[in-house]
């Protein structure tokens, strides 16, 4: 006999799509049309306005409970979709197999920026599943990448930026750090950053310095509005080294051992032509 499916659906808000639903994320996960029955779920302890707000979203996340925890899977789609680009979309509340409603404790705050948006186009939503399926390979891989997944999923679920900062920053350290004691540890961390992706040494120093600043007390809040723009700068640095090594999949399996991790962060050398001599 075959088991009948238990799904938990999540309301998806502040995303607006022209993706055709259903669309299929992984196995047992997908985005689908809100079919919230409101008369059937179990009203205690939902309010009228909680009611509103489970039938406002167009789209939902779909999960498959006997195919993977939904908290699990709700994280890392909420995660992918930030990876995707700087995105608003968050959920809060879960109505389970049983129709129970519960409350996500996440606020899954979004950034602040300019370019920060509510779309997702319906071709985006394939590198949104190949990130997804990146993140939950990635993470399963050893205790390293087990421990930067973690610190990467709590960066875009914390209640305040200054949290945000110092997880980005941390996930970061997990990914680039050698497994033995090392000096030097600012330099090597932004020496390492640059050789993957390119960005500006400056900028990854202050974004390592706040973060000590952070966790050593000497952090100032006169400077609250420069430090926000840091956090820009981590969120932006962690989004683009995760999504570099979550689409490739050298990048990612490099990461099975320290020797060919640490390879990714190398300096690249430059191969030059020999110049043509001359007759």
């Amino acid at each position: 006999m075959q088991k009948q499916e238990a799904l938990s659906i999540y309301p998806l808000y502040e995303l607006d799509s022209t993706v055709t639903p259903p669309a299929e994320i992984a196995n047992g996960v997908g985005v689908i049309s809100n079919n919230i029955d409101l008369q059937k779920i179990n009203k205690t302890n939902v309010s009228k306005e909680d009611a509103r707000h489970l039938a406002d979203p167009k789209l939902c996340l779909q999960v498959n409970e006997n195919v993977i925890p939904p908290e699990e899977a709700s994280i890392a789609f909420i995660v992918s979709c930030r990876l995707l680009k700087r995105t608003k979309v968050f959920i809060r509340y879960r109505v389970d197999s049983s129709n129970e409603v519960r409350k996500i404790r996440d606020d899954y705050p979004f950034v602040t920026s300019r370019n920060v948006t509510t779309e997702i186009k319906g071709q985006e939503f394939k590198k949104i599943a190949k990130l997804y399926l990146g993140l939950n390979e990635f993470k399963a891989l050893n205790k390293r990448t087990g421990n930067a997944a973690y610190f990467l999923g709590m960066a875009y679920r914390s209640r305040g930026w200054l949290e945000c900062l110092i997880f980005h920053v941390c996930a970061l350290e997990t990914l680039t750090s050698a497994s033995n004691r090392e000096g030097k540890i600012t330099q090597k961390f932004k020496e390492r950053i640059h050789n993957f992706i390119g960005y500006d040494k400056d900028k990854l120093e202050k974004i390592y310095n706040i973060r000590s600043e952070l966790v050593h007390g000497r952090y100032s809040y006169s400077s609250a509005k420069q430090n926000l723009k840091l956090f820009r700068i981590a969120e932006e640095v962690s989004r683009k080294v995760f999504s570099k090594i979550l689409l490739n999949p050298k990048h990612l399996k490099a990461f099975v051992s320290d020797s060919s991790r640490m390879k990714l962060f190398k300096k690249r050398e430059r191969h030059c032509k020999a110049p043509m001599l001359l007759r």
